[in-house]
């Protein structure tokens, strides 16, 4: 285990970070720098393009993912339980591009619905970031549900009868009891949603090309392959950098959230 993470996270992240800091030093040599980092500035509209598909993917997804595992959480059953797992986790880890071309039959400017649901008079185009939002869905709200399904399963009907036996009503026992203690939760998994959208690469470049919408990963794969630019490999590995960095983050809040969801919930 230790020898596949060594090879296949930190020796590429090793030399990530040799890249990303390595700068002329005017002689045609290299020396270690952070203007490839300022550099980045050149690049601030895929930054902000990827920020916001991933705000407005993840709040849509934690939204309907979080509403609709509670409402499966209601029915109490445990084969149901047991095939919403299953179906979310395979949806979850569904993407890239069989995704898209999905997308474009479906509800593309030629789709078979895209006429029969009006899309065209409301100015809808799946070629946008709009678009990128509507598809980032697919796998978003799975990965809301199966985050989210275990925590409101687990609040226990004895914690509704003493909350009923004191005179509390619906809204103080969520008031007061099941909003804090799913908090963690819904906050772990919407974190963990914008990760998911900021990191998505091979659905969103089959979608929308590396062009049209600039995105951090489309930028990134845009550099490597094209080599036009002056410094783009570098600057490339510096965006790298900023997603790893990132990740970490994303995965660290993530795990520290799901084990105060577990303590409530043990």
């Amino acid at each position: 285990m230790a020898l596949l993470l060594a090879c296949f996270f930190l020796l590429p992240l090793l030399g990530m970070a040799i890249v990303a800091f390595s700068v002329s030093d005017g002689q045609g040599g290299k020396t270690l720098g952070l203007e490839n980092f300022a550099s980045l500035a050149d690049r601030g509209q895929a930054i902000a393009n990827s920020v916001r598909v991933s705000l407005v993917g993840s709040a849509v997804g934690a939204g309907i993912g979080a509403i609709t595992a509670f409402c499966i959480a209601q029915i109490r059953h445990r084969r149901l339980d047991d095939v919403v797992a299953v179906l979310s986790s395979v949806l979850a880890n569904d993407g890239g591009a069989p995704l898209a071309f999905s997308f474009i039959v479906t509800i593309g400017n030629t789709g078979f619905l895209f006429a029969a649901l009006g899309l065209d008079s409301v100015g809808f185009s799946l070629y946008s970031w709009q678009g990128l939002v509507v598809m980032y869905q697919y796998f978003l709200i799975p990965t809301m549900i199966m985050v989210t399904l275990p925590t409101f399963v687990g609040l226990r009907r004895e914690w509704h009868e003493a909350n009923k036996s004191l005179g509390g009503s619906a809204w103080t026992f969520w008031r007061r009891v099941g909003i804090p203690v799913a908090a963690p939760a819904l906050l772990g998994g919407w974190i963990l949603l914008f990760g998911s959208a900021y990191a998505t690469h091979a659905s969103a470049a089959v979608l929308i090309g590396t062009g049209g919408f600039p995105l951090v990963t489309l930028t990134i794969a845009d550099e490597l392959r094209s080599g036009t630019r002056a410094g783009g490999e570098e600057a490339a590995m510096a965006l790298g950098l900023t997603m790893v960095a990132i990740a970490v983050v994303v995965l660290f809040l993530f795990n520290r959230l799901q084990r105060m969801s577990a303590r409530w919930l043990a």
